[in-house]
Protein backbone atom coordinates (compact mmCIF):
# COMPACT_ATOMS: atom_id res chain seq x y z
CA UNK A 1 0.00 0.00 0.00
CA UNK A 2 1.40 3.06 -1.08
CA UNK A 3 -0.37 6.09 0.61
CA UNK A 4 0.90 9.91 -0.44
CA UNK A 5 -0.48 12.52 1.39
CA UNK A 6 -1.53 16.20 0.67
CA UNK A 7 0.40 15.10 -3.01
CA UNK A 8 -1.86 17.38 -5.27
CA UNK A 9 -1.41 21.12 -5.03
CA UNK A 10 -4.81 22.76 -4.90
CA UNK A 11 -4.78 24.02 -8.24
CA UNK A 12 -5.23 20.60 -9.44
CA UNK A 13 -7.68 19.32 -6.93
CA UNK A 14 -9.89 22.05 -8.45
CA UNK A 15 -9.04 21.05 -11.88
CA UNK A 16 -10.20 17.56 -10.68
CA UNK A 17 -13.24 18.60 -9.18
CA UNK A 18 -14.73 20.66 -11.97
CA UNK A 19 -14.04 16.90 -14.07
CA UNK A 20 -15.94 15.61 -11.74
CA UNK A 21 -18.73 17.97 -12.00
CA UNK A 22 -18.86 17.28 -15.54
CA UNK A 23 -18.71 13.32 -15.05
CA UNK A 24 -21.61 13.52 -12.77
CA UNK A 25 -23.54 15.60 -15.20
CA UNK A 26 -23.54 13.14 -18.11
CA UNK A 27 -23.83 10.60 -15.51
CA UNK A 28 -25.70 11.00 -12.44
CA UNK A 29 -25.03 10.32 -9.11
CA UNK A 30 -27.45 7.22 -7.74
CA UNK A 31 -27.57 5.03 -4.55
CA UNK A 32 -25.91 1.62 -5.10
CA UNK A 33 -27.93 -1.26 -3.15
CA UNK A 34 -26.49 -4.17 -0.93
CA UNK A 35 -27.25 -7.45 -3.14
CA UNK A 36 -30.13 -9.30 -1.99
CA UNK A 37 -31.01 -7.24 1.21
CA UNK A 38 -31.43 -3.88 -0.43
CA UNK A 39 -29.97 -1.90 1.73
CA UNK A 40 -28.57 1.53 0.47
CA UNK A 41 -24.72 2.46 0.47
CA UNK A 42 -24.03 5.64 2.55
CA UNK A 43 -22.63 6.99 -0.40
CA UNK A 44 -23.61 8.06 -3.95
CA UNK A 45 -21.74 7.18 -6.99
CA UNK A 46 -21.36 7.03 -10.60
CA UNK A 47 -18.40 6.15 -13.08
CA UNK A 48 -16.84 7.17 -16.31
CA UNK A 49 -14.85 4.68 -18.47
CA UNK A 50 -15.96 2.24 -21.12
CA UNK A 51 -17.39 0.43 -17.99
CA UNK A 52 -18.96 1.02 -14.76
CA UNK A 53 -19.07 -0.44 -11.13
CA UNK A 54 -22.75 -0.70 -9.80
CA UNK A 55 -24.19 -2.52 -7.09
CA UNK A 56 -27.72 -3.92 -6.82
CA UNK A 57 -30.38 -6.69 -4.83
CA UNK A 58 -29.40 -8.83 -7.88
CA UNK A 59 -25.34 -8.52 -7.46
CA UNK A 60 -22.62 -6.66 -7.68
CA UNK A 61 -19.43 -5.75 -10.98
CA UNK A 62 -19.26 -4.07 -13.92
CA UNK A 63 -21.68 -2.92 -16.43
CA UNK A 64 -21.51 -0.62 -19.87
CA UNK A 65 -24.27 1.84 -19.34
CA UNK A 66 -25.69 3.44 -16.32
CA UNK A 67 -28.34 1.72 -14.63
CA UNK A 68 -30.45 4.87 -14.54
CA UNK A 69 -30.31 6.29 -17.87
CA UNK A 70 -29.25 3.61 -19.86
CA UNK A 71 -26.46 5.79 -21.52
CA UNK A 72 -23.01 4.89 -21.96
CA UNK A 73 -20.35 6.57 -19.26
CA UNK A 74 -18.51 9.52 -20.84
CA UNK A 75 -14.93 9.27 -21.28
CA UNK A 76 -12.48 9.61 -18.41
CA UNK A 77 -10.90 12.73 -18.65
CA UNK A 78 -6.95 13.15 -19.18
CA UNK A 79 -6.42 14.53 -16.10
CA UNK A 80 -7.45 11.34 -14.42
CA UNK A 81 -5.40 9.17 -17.13
CA UNK A 82 -2.50 11.06 -16.72
CA UNK A 83 -2.79 10.58 -12.48
CA UNK A 84 -3.04 7.17 -13.34
CA UNK A 85 0.29 6.87 -15.00
CA UNK A 86 2.20 8.95 -12.60
CA UNK A 87 1.16 6.61 -9.49
CA UNK A 88 0.19 3.08 -10.76
CA UNK A 89 3.80 2.21 -12.01
CA UNK A 90 1.88 0.06 -14.75
CA UNK A 91 1.27 1.02 -19.24
CA UNK A 92 -2.11 -0.55 -18.87
CA UNK A 93 -4.69 1.89 -19.52
CA UNK A 94 -7.60 2.36 -17.17
CA UNK A 95 -11.27 1.73 -18.48
CA UNK A 96 -13.00 2.30 -15.28
CA UNK A 97 -13.52 6.04 -12.89
CA UNK A 98 -15.15 5.10 -9.72
CA UNK A 99 -16.74 8.40 -8.23
CA UNK A 100 -17.87 7.83 -4.53
CA UNK A 101 -19.92 10.78 -2.87
CA UNK A 102 -19.55 11.08 0.89
CA UNK A 103 -22.12 14.03 1.63
CA UNK A 104 -22.35 14.62 5.01
CA UNK A 105 -20.20 13.48 8.18
CA UNK A 106 -22.96 9.94 8.64
CA UNK A 107 -21.55 8.26 5.18
CA UNK A 108 -19.36 5.55 5.39
CA UNK A 109 -18.04 2.34 3.41
CA UNK A 110 -17.89 -0.85 4.72
CA UNK A 111 -14.80 -2.88 4.72
CA UNK A 112 -13.89 -4.86 1.43
CA UNK A 113 -11.78 -5.63 -1.15
CA UNK A 114 -12.08 -4.55 -4.58
CA UNK A 115 -12.02 -8.00 -6.09
CA UNK A 116 -14.43 -7.56 -9.37
CA UNK A 117 -11.99 -6.63 -11.73
CA UNK A 118 -10.66 -10.14 -12.27
CA UNK A 119 -6.65 -9.16 -13.09
CA UNK A 120 -4.96 -8.58 -10.11
CA UNK A 121 -1.95 -7.61 -10.73
CA UNK A 122 -3.42 -4.37 -12.43
CA UNK A 123 -3.28 -1.93 -9.05
CA UNK A 124 -6.05 0.62 -8.18
CA UNK A 125 -5.14 4.32 -7.71
CA UNK A 126 -7.53 6.06 -5.64
CA UNK A 127 -7.72 9.91 -5.20
CA UNK A 128 -9.31 11.58 -2.35
CA UNK A 129 -11.32 15.24 -2.42
CA UNK A 130 -12.90 17.43 0.09
CA UNK A 131 -13.18 16.58 3.40
CA UNK A 132 -10.73 14.68 5.58
CA UNK A 133 -11.50 10.51 6.40
CA UNK A 134 -10.34 8.30 8.38
CA UNK A 135 -9.17 5.38 6.20
CA UNK A 136 -8.74 1.44 7.07
CA UNK A 137 -6.68 -0.96 5.67
CA UNK A 138 -5.27 -4.06 6.21
CA UNK A 139 -4.62 -7.98 5.05
CA UNK A 140 -6.50 -9.08 7.70
CA UNK A 141 -9.84 -7.48 8.81
CA UNK A 142 -9.05 -8.18 12.32
CA UNK A 143 -5.12 -6.40 11.98
CA UNK A 144 -5.86 -3.32 10.00
CA UNK A 145 -4.49 0.19 10.29
CA UNK A 146 -5.74 3.51 9.97
CA UNK A 147 -4.64 6.88 8.44
CA UNK A 148 -6.45 10.22 7.88
CA UNK A 149 -7.01 10.79 4.27
CA UNK A 150 -6.45 14.85 3.26
CA UNK A 151 -7.54 16.65 0.07
CA UNK A 152 -5.20 15.79 -2.57
CA UNK A 153 -3.79 12.46 -0.98
CA UNK A 154 -2.91 9.47 -3.19
CA UNK A 155 -3.44 5.68 -2.03
CA UNK A 156 -2.49 2.78 -4.58
CA UNK A 157 -3.38 -0.65 -3.77
CA UNK A 158 -0.59 -2.60 -5.58
CA UNK A 159 1.19 -5.97 -5.48
CA UNK A 160 0.90 -7.40 -2.06
CA UNK A 161 -1.19 -4.56 -1.09
CA UNK A 162 -4.29 -5.24 -4.17
CA UNK A 163 -6.86 -7.41 -2.33
CA UNK A 164 -6.14 -5.17 1.48
CA UNK A 165 -9.11 -4.96 2.90
CA UNK A 166 -10.41 -1.20 3.24
CA UNK A 167 -12.97 1.07 4.34
CA UNK A 168 -13.93 4.82 5.32
CA UNK A 169 -14.77 4.81 9.15
CA UNK A 170 -15.25 8.32 9.89
CA UNK A 171 -15.53 11.82 7.80
CA UNK A 172 -13.94 14.85 9.47
CA UNK A 173 -14.96 18.34 8.01
CA UNK A 174 -12.17 20.44 7.09
CA UNK A 175 -12.44 24.25 7.06
CA UNK A 176 -10.03 24.55 3.37
CA UNK A 177 -12.59 21.57 1.64
CA UNK A 178 -12.23 23.12 -1.45
CA UNK A 179 -16.15 22.06 -2.19
CA UNK A 180 -17.01 24.80 0.42
CA UNK A 181 -15.61 27.72 -2.70
CA UNK A 182 -15.86 25.93 -5.87
CA UNK A 183 -19.84 26.28 -6.18
CA UNK A 184 -20.27 22.97 -8.28
CA UNK A 185 -23.66 22.65 -9.52
CA UNK A 186 -23.71 19.13 -8.72
CA UNK A 187 -21.48 18.15 -5.95
CA UNK A 188 -22.73 20.03 -2.19
CA UNK A 189 -20.58 22.29 -0.03
CA UNK A 190 -18.80 20.36 2.97
CA UNK A 191 -18.68 16.72 1.41
CA UNK A 192 -15.81 14.42 0.58
CA UNK A 193 -15.28 12.93 -2.95
CA UNK A 194 -13.07 9.73 -3.88
CA UNK A 195 -12.05 8.97 -7.47
CA UNK A 196 -10.87 5.59 -7.93
CA UNK A 197 -9.18 4.04 -11.22
CA UNK A 198 -8.71 0.84 -11.95
CA UNK A 199 -8.64 -1.34 -15.08
CA UNK A 200 -11.60 -4.13 -15.48
CA UNK A 201 -11.19 -7.33 -17.38
CA UNK A 202 -13.61 -10.18 -18.10
CA UNK A 203 -13.44 -13.14 -16.88
CA UNK A 204 -13.06 -14.57 -20.52
CA UNK A 205 -9.72 -12.39 -20.93
CA UNK A 206 -7.90 -15.86 -18.88
CA UNK A 207 -9.11 -18.64 -20.49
Amino acid sequence: MKIFLNKLDIKIQDSLAREVSKIITKSPLFTPTIPRWGKPFRTKITNAGEWGWKSDKKGYGYIKNHPKTGENWPEIPKIFKDLWFNFSGTKEIPNNLLINLYENKEARLGIHQDKDENDYSIPVVSISLGNKAIFNYGKEKKKMRKIILTSGSVVVMGGNSRLFYHSVSKILEDDSNRFNSLNLPNIPKGCRINVTLRKFSKRSDFL
